[in-house]
C-alpha cells in the first residue's frame, strides 16, 4: 500500500538521506554497503537527474534548487514572526523540502522475497512501484497562488530508496519490502517556469495509486505462478502462509496498533503518529544476525516461504504449458461501474479504476484496464462531466444517469397546471383554521397544498417544525376532495411516523415492488416522506408508477441527511422548479438560546451555529479519546432519562456505548442479569455489486437470504455462514445451523444481506436500537426501547413511543439490535429527545464530519445539547463542510423565453426557447425529440453536441424499451474533415478515400473507386492507398492530381452500436435501392453480418446488406438542412441565425432552441425552465455545475 507523510523541511529530508533512506540499517538483503536511490519523473528527466541519486544533487532540492545550477526554482515563504524575550522580532523563512510516498509489499510478499530468496517477487515489487508512480504524477499540481485553483502539469521529481525491513521491535528486524519514494517541492508548469507543488491531489490519489501499485504487482506474482487471495485488510496476499506465522512477522504493525488504542486515535494520521511515538532505539544489527533471525522464525513455522516459492515454480511452469492468464478487464470495468454509481451520480476516474483494478486484481494487468475504461469512454459508456470546484482528478456520469435525473425534472414539469385543485379556496381555508394549534407557516403549507394545480409538489420542513401536523390536516382536506391517502418512505420508521399522522403508510419499496393496479376509478394523493433518503432511482421508479389522475407530496428536508444511493432528486426537483410549501417555523427547541443555535444550523450557518453554542458553554473540549468517551458517559449516567448520544462513526459509538454501560452498572441502574448474545450488524461497506463477489465475504460473515434459491437449495429467510471464499472462481462456501455447506456463485443468488456477528451482554434496563425491520413484532429499522426482563431464550422490551407497547422475542432468532445508548447521526435521524450529547473528533471520521452532522444531531434536542470534542478551535470550520451528494444534472430556476414567429422559408409556425446554458438546452432538445421521434431530426452544428444529443437520446429511448437489447457494433464509414486535401498530414492509415474522379491511365484509379490509406511520407508528400476493388497498392502526390484530389472524400472508420429501433440517417446515395444521402428511417431488424432491415420515413423498406450498412449514421442529430427529409425539426446551437434554415423544406415545423437568438428570434412570453446552477465551462462532453 501507499503512505504519504506530511510534508517534510529541509533539514528533516536532508537527515533521513543520510541516517535512513541510504543507511544499510535499512536494507540487510542488498549486496553492497549502502542503498542507492534511484530518480523518476518526468521533471527529473528534463533536469538531466538520471540513475542513482547524488546526496548532493538531493541537498539542492529539498531547497527548492535546480540541482546542477543551484538557481533558486521555488522561492521560500516567509513564516510566522515571534517576538523574543528582548523584543527583538524573529521572521523565519519556511519551506517543504516534499513528502515521502512509501510504498509497502503486504507481508506474505516481503517473506516470500526476502527470506525465500525470489529476487523475481523484489522486481515485481519495484516495477509496480514504477508503475504506480508514473500514475500519482499525472496527477501533479502547481500551487498558483492567491484564490486561483491550482493548475495540473503532470511533472515531479521523485528520490526511490528501498528497503526490506522493518524498524527493531525488540531487538527483531522483521522483513518488510518497501520503498520511500520522496516527492520534491517543485513541478513545472506548460510555460517553462517552476512553482511549488500542491500536494492536495497526492493525497486524493492515494488510494488510486496503491490500487495501481498492487494491480500491477499481483499481476506479475500471477505470472510467477504464484496464488493470490485477499488478506485480513483487504489487502492481496500470497497464498500460503498461515496467520500466525504472518502475525509474528509483523510486530511493528502490531506495536503501532497497541499504541493507537491507547491513545485511542484511529486514521492514517493517527497511524504515522503511533510510529513515531514508539520507535525503538536504533539498535545495529549485522546482516548475518538478522537473516538467522528470519530464518530461525521461518523454521518454527515449518519453513512456509520454501515451500511456497516450490509451488509457485511448479504451477509457473504449467501455466506456461497452457493458455496462460485468461482475464476479463471487462469485467472489472463493468463491475466499477455498478459499484461506483450505484452510490453516487458522479465519480472521479481515480474511484472508477481504483474499484476496476481491485475487481481484476492479480487477472487482468493494470494497461489492460486502462484500455478497457478509455474504450468504454469513447463508446460514450462513461460521460466526462465538470467535477467539483478544485477537484484535481477527471469526473464521469452515465448517460443512464443523465436520463434517470431528467426523467424526474420532467415529470414536475409535465405536471404544471396539469391537475384541479384538491379543494376550493374556501374549503381548503377552512382545513387550515380546523386546528387551533397550528401556527402560520403550516397554516399557508396546507393551503397551498390543497389548491395547488401542479400534480407534482414539493413540502420542504426543517427539523421540529410541525411537520406531521400539517400532514394530518392535509389528509383530511385531501380525503374531503376525493382522494384516497397513502403515504411512503425510504425506511420503515419514517413510515410509522406517517401512520402517527393518521395515514395509511409502507415502505417506498414495498410501493415500488407492488404489482396490483389502483382501482381506475379511484383517485390518489401519495406522499412521501423523507424524501431526500431516495434515490435517483426510486424516485423515478416512483413517479413514472402515478396515473395522470393522481397526485405526489414529495416531503423531506434537503439539509438533513441524504440517501446512501446516487442522487439527490429532492434537491433536484426543487432546483428544477417544482412548486414547494415551506415550514420553517421551530417548535421542537424549548430552550431559546439553543434554538438560535439550531436556526443557523438549519440555514447551513454552521459555524455561526456552533460559535454559538460554544458561548453558551455548551461545547467541551477533551483531546484524548478515551478521557472524552469516558466524560460523555459520566454525563449520560447522570442524567440518562430522555437522552441520547449522537457520534459519527460505528466504532466510536460502540466504544460509548460500553464506556456507559458500565457507569450505570455502577450506579445499580442496570441489572447483574446480564448475559451475552450474538448480535448481527448490517455490513453497510458492501454494496449490490460487492455481494456478487466472493472475495468480498470474510470468514464469520453472516448471510441472510430474503429470497432464499431453489437451485442452491437455500430455503427463503434462511441464514448461513461463510466459512471460505474462492476469489479466482467466484465461489462461496456458507454453512447452515442444519450443518448443510452450500457451495454456490453469489452472481446467482439474489436478495442477500450480509452481516458480521458480535458478542455483546446485555441486561435488564439496557437502551436497545434495532437494525432490521420484524413485520410480525411491529418493530422498524433503528426503533429503540429499554429491555424490562431478560431471559436465557427470550428478551422483552418496553418499545418507545406513546403506546409504551412491549415486544417479546428470542434473541436466537431475532438478532439485529445493539445498545441504544449511542447511535450515529443517521440513525438520529426522525428521533427526539430533551437532551442530545454528541461526539465529535475533528481528526477522526473525517467524511462524517460535517454540516448534516451537526444539524441533525443537534436539532434532536428539545431542552439542551453539548457537545464533546478534541478540538473547539477548529470545530465549526470542520462542521462546516458540505457533504451533499453528486448529481449529473444541476437544476435551478431560470426563465426561457419563448414566442411563435415566422420564418420565411417555412410556412408553419416556429418556437423558439432560450436557455442561457447549453447545459439545460440540450436536455431540452433530446426531451422534446424523444417525446415524437417519428420522421423527426435534429440540426445541430456543432459535432460534440450532436454526439451529446445522440447519447441523451439513446439512453431514453434505451430505458423506454424502444431500442432492443440486440445491438451490434457496426462498423461505419464518418467523413473527415481533412483541412488541405492536398497535404499528406491530412490523412491516417485506414483512412477511407471515394475517388469520384479517377485517374485510370497514369496511376491506375478508376473513377467512382475506393481505397484505403496504407501509409503517409510527408518527405516528398507521398500517399499510399490499396485499391478496395483489386487490393493493388499505388502511391502518389496529391498535390499533383489536383482535380482528383479535390473532388475526393475522405472517411474514417467509427463503430455505432445499432439496435432494433434505432433511427439512422443514409449518408451515400445506393442505386439498389433507391436510397438517398440524407433519407431518414428505422432499423426493423438487425442481423449477425450487420446487414438490415430499414423502415423509411417515406413508407418504403429498404434491404441493406452487410457492405452497404456502412453507408449509415445515427439519425438523431445531423450537421445541416442539406439533403434533410424530415417533417420536424428542432434546430439547436449558440447563435442561430436565419441562414441555418435555408433549404427546410416547406410546411416543416421548426423548433428552435438556442443560447443567444438573433433578434429575429426575439421572445416575450416567459414560461419556466430548467437551468443549471451555476455557469459551466466549456467542456468537448456533458457539463455539469456543482
Amino acid at each position: 500500500m501507499l503512505t504519504i507523510s506530511k510534508a517534510i523541511s529541509p533539514a528533516q529530508a536532508q537527515t533521513y538521506h543520510s541516517l535512513e533512506y541510504t543507511s544499510d540499517a535499512q536494507s540487510y538483503y542488498k549486496q553492497d554497503d549502502t542503498v542507492k536511490g534511484e530518480w523518476q519523473g518526468k521533471l527529473a528527466a528534463s533536469l538531466g537527474l538520471s540513475g542513482e541519486v547524488s546526496p548532493l544533487e538531493f541537498s539542492r532540492l529539498t531547497e527548492g534548487k535546480h540541482p546542477q545550477t543551484e538557481e533558486q526554482m521555488v522561492k521560500h515563504r516567509e513564516g510566522k514572526e515571534y517576538t523574543n524575550a528582548d523584543g527583538s522580532v524573529t521572521k523565519p523563512v519556511e519551506h517543504r523540502a516534499g513528502w515521502d510516498a512509501t510504498f509497502s509489499a503486504p507481508k506474505s510478499v516481503s517473506l516470500t522475497a526476502l527470506v525465500g530468496g525470489d529476487d523475481r517477487v523484489r522486481e515485481a515489487h519495484r516495477a509496480a512501484v514504477t508503475t504506480a508512480l508514473e500514475e500519482l504524477e499525472k496527477y501533479t499540481h502547481a500551487r498558483i497562488g492567491g484564490n486561483n485553483p491550482a493548475e495540473q502539469t503532470g511533472k515531479f521529481i521523485a528520490a526511490k530508496f528501498e528497503h526490506d525491513t522493518a524498524r527493531p521491535v525488540n531487538g527483531y528486524a522483521a522483513p518488510q519490502l518497501h520503498t520511500h519514494a520522496i516527492i520534491f517541492n517543485v513541478t513545472e508548469r506548460a510555460d517553462g517556469s517552476t512553482r511549488a507543488l500542491q500536494p492536495q491531489a497526492l493525497f486524493e490519489s492515494q488510494n488510486y495509486a496503491t490500487a495501481v501499485y498492487q494491480s500491477a504487482l499481483t499481476y506479475q506474482l500471477r505470472r510467477l505462478g504464484y496464488e493470490i487471495e485477499p488478506g485480513q485488510s483487504g489487502a492481496p496476499e500470497v497464498k500460503g502462509y498461515s496467520q500466525p506465522y504472518l502475525d509474528a512477522s509483523s510486530p511493528r504493525s502490531q506495536q503501532i496498533k497497541e499504541q493507537m488504542e491507547r491513545a485511542g486515535f484511529q486514521g492514517p494520521e493517527a497511524a504515522q503518529i503511533a510510529a513515531h511515538a514508539t520507535r525503538d532505539r536504533k539498535q545495529t544489527l549485522t546482516p548475518a544476525e538478522v537473516l538467522a533471525a528470519h530464518k530461525e522464525m521461518a523454521a518454527d513455522f515449518g519453513n512456509q516461504p520454501e515451500r511456497v516459492i516450490a509451488a509457485a515454480r511448479e504451477r509457473a511452469l504449467s501455466q506456461a504449458q497452457g493458455s496462460g492468464l485468461q482475464g476479463d478487464a471487462r469485467g472489472a470495468v463493468a463491475f466499477a461501474k455498478e459499484k461506483v454509481f450505484e452510490r453516487e451520480a458522479v465519480a472521479d476516474e481515480r474511484i472508477i479504476m481504483r474499484e476496476a483494478l481491485r475487481r481484476g486484481m492479480g487477472e487482468v494487468s493494470f494497461s489492460e484496464v486502462q484500455t478497457e475504461f478509455q474504450r468504454r469512454r469513447e463508446e460514450g459508456e462513461f460521460r466526462s462531466v465538470q467535477g467539483q470546484k478544485h477537484s484535481s482528478g477527471r469526473s464521469f456520469t452515465t448517460p443512464q444517469t443523465i436520463a434517470a435525473e431528467r426523467a424526474n425534472v420532467q415529470h414536475v414539469l409535465d405536471g404544471r397546471d396539469a391537475a384541479k385543485p384538491m379543494l376550493s379556496d374556501r374549503a381548503a381555508e377552512k382545513q387550515a383554521q380546523s386546528r387551533d394549534f397550528l401556527n402560520d407557516a403550516q397554516r399557508t403549507a396546507i393551503r397551498e397544498v390543497l389548491t395547488s394545480t401542479d400534480r407534482v409538489h414539493g413540502f420542504q420542513g426543517l427539523a421540529g417544525t410541525g411537520k406531521t401536523s400539517a400532514l394530518s390536516a392535509i389528509r383530511e382536506g385531501a380525503e374531503q376532495g376525493g382522494y384516497k391517502v397513502e403515504g411512503f418512505a425510504p425506511t420503515s420508521k419514517a413510515a410509522g411516523q406517517l401512520r402517527e399522522a393518521g395515514i395509511e403508510a409502507n415502505t417506498l419499496q414495498s410501493f415500488l415492488a407492488r404489482q396490483k393496479e389502483p382501482d381506475p376509478a379511484s383517485k390518489h394523493l401519495y406522499m412521501l416522506d423523507e424524501s431526500s433518503l431516495a434515490s435517483t432511482k426510486q424516485m423515478r421508479a416512483f413517479l413514472e408508477k402515478i396515473r395522470p389522475e393522481d397526485r405526489v407530496l414529495v416531503i423531506g428536508d434537503i439539509r438533513q441527511h441524504q440517501g446512501v444511493d446516487a442522487g439527490r432528486p429532492f434537491q433536484q426537483m426543487q432546483e428544477a422548479g417544482m412548486q414547494t410549501s415551506k415550514l420553517d417555523t421551530i417548535m421542537r427547541q424549548k430552550d431559546p438560546e439553543l434554538l438560535r443555535a439550531v436556526q443557523h444550523l438549519a440555514t447551513n450557518e454552521t459555524e455561526k451555529g456552533i460559535a454559538l453554542l460554544s458561548e453558551q458553554g455548551r461545547v467541551t473540549q477533551l483531546a484524548n479519546a478515551p478521557e472524552r468517551i469516558a466524560a460523555i458517559a459520566r454525563d449520560y449516567a447522570a442524567k440518562p432519562e430522555n437522552t441520547i448520544i449522537v457520534s459519527p462513526d460505528n466504532r466510536s459509538r460502540q466504544q460509548i456505548n460500553e464506556a456507559v454501560r458500565g457507569e450505570l452498572l455502577k450506579t445499580g441502574t442496570l441489572a447483574e442479569d446480564g448475559r451475552q448474545f450474538l448480535t448481527l450488524s448490517h455490513r453497510s461497506d458492501m454494496t449490490g455489486p460487492d455481494r456478487t463477489w466472493a472475495a468480498m465475504y470474510r470468514p464469520g460473515d453472516v448471510v441472510q437470504y430474503e429470497r432464499g434459491s431453489k437451485a442452491e437449495g437455500i430455503e427463503r429467510n434462511s441464514f448461513g455462514v461463510v466459512r471460505s471464499s474462492d476469489a479466482t472462481a467466484n465461489r462461496l462456501t456458507v454453512e447452515f445451523p442444519n450443518g448443510a455447506a452450500v457451495e454456490y456463485d453469489p452472481r446467482r443468488v439474489y436478495g442477500v444481506n450480509v452481516y458480521r456477528e458480535t458478542s455483546r451482554e446485555f441486561a435488564t434496563g439496557d437502551r436497545l436500537q434495532f437494525s432490521a425491520l420484524n413485520k410480525e413484532l411491529g418493530i422498524s429499522n433503528r426503533d429503540m426501547g429499554t429491555i424490562s426482563r431478560i431471559e436465557p431464550d427470550r428478551m422483552t422490551v418496553l418499545m418507545d413511543g406513546k403506546e409504551k407497547r412491549s415486544v417479546s422475542f428470542s434473541p436466537e432468532e431475532f438478532r439485529q439490535f445493539d445498545h441504544g445508548y449511542a447511535v450515529t447521526s443517521h440513525s438520529s435521524q426522525g428521533l427526539t429527545a430533551d437532551r442530545v450529547i454528541a461526539n465529535i473528533d475533528t481528526d477522526s471520521s473525517r467524511s462524517l464530519i460535517n454540516s448534516r452532522l451537526a444539524y441533525v444531531a443537534i436539532s434532536r434536542a428539545a431542552q439542551d445539547a453539548r457537545i464533546y470534542t478534541n478540538d473547539a478551535e477548529t470545530l465549526g470550520a470542520r462542521l462546516a463542510t458540505d457533504v451533499t451528494k453528486t448529481a449529473a444534472l444541476d437544476f435551478t430556476t431560470k426563465v426561457e423565453k419563448a414566442e411563435v414567429v415566422q420564418t420565411p422559408k417555412a410556412s408553419k409556425a416556429v418556437q423558439v426557447h432560450e436557455y442561457n446554458n447549453a447545459d439545460s438546452r440540450l436536455a431540452a432538445v433530446a426531451s422534446e425529440y424523444v417525446s415524437r421521434p417519428e420522421r423527426s431530426v435534429i440540426v445541430a452544428p456543432d459535432r460534440t453536441e450532436r454526439e451529446e444529443l445522440t447519447q441523451l437520446i439513446r439512453a431514453d429511448l434505451y430505458a423506454q424499451g424502444k431500442l432492443g437489447r440486440d445491438a451490434r457494433a457496426v462498423p461505419v464509414l464518418v467523413e473527415k474533415d481533412t483541412g488541405s486535401k492536398m497535404r499528406v498530414e491530412s490523412y491516417q492509415p485506414g483512412d477511407k478515400i471515394h475517388y469520384k474522379t479517377g485517374s485510370p491511365s497514369l496511376y491506375g484509379i478508376p473513377h467512382d473507386s475506393e481505397a484505403t490509406v496504407v501509409s503517409t511520407k510527408p518527405r516528398g508528400n507521398v500517399l499510399s492507398v490499396q485499391l478496395d476493388a483489386t487490393r493493388e497498392e499505388i502511391s502518389y502526390n496529391p498535390a499533383q492530381l489536383r482535380t482528383q484530389t479535390r473532388e475526393s472524400r475522405t472517411y474514417q472508420e467509427e463503430t455505432r452500436e445499432i439496435a432494433q429501433g434505432e433511427r439512422i440517417r443514409f449518408t451515400s446515395y445506393d442505386k439498389e435501392t433507391g436510397v438517398r444521402a440524407g433519407d431518414l428511417g428505422t432499423v426493423t431488424r438487425i442481423g449477425q453480418d450487420h446487414s438490415m432491415t430499414v423502415k423509411l420515413d417515406s413508407g418504403k423498406t429498404a434491404e441493406v446488406s452487410s457492405e452497404k450498412s456502412r453507408n449509415i449514421d445515427y439519425g438523431y442529430a445531423v450537421d445541416g438542412v442539406k439533403n434533410l427529409r424530415a417533417e420536424r425539426v428542432i434546430a439547436t446551437g449558440d447563435g442561430l441565425s436565419q441562414q441555418t434554415f435555408q433549404g427546410v423544406p416547406p410546411k416543416t415545423d421548426l423548433a428552435l432552441y438556442t443560447n443567444q437568438p438573433q433578434q429575429e428570434f426575439s421572445a416575450s412570453k416567459e414560461i419556466a425552465a430548467p437551468e443549471l446552477a451555476q455557469p459551466v465551462r466549456q467542456q468537448h462532453d456533458f457539463g455539469i455545475g456543482f
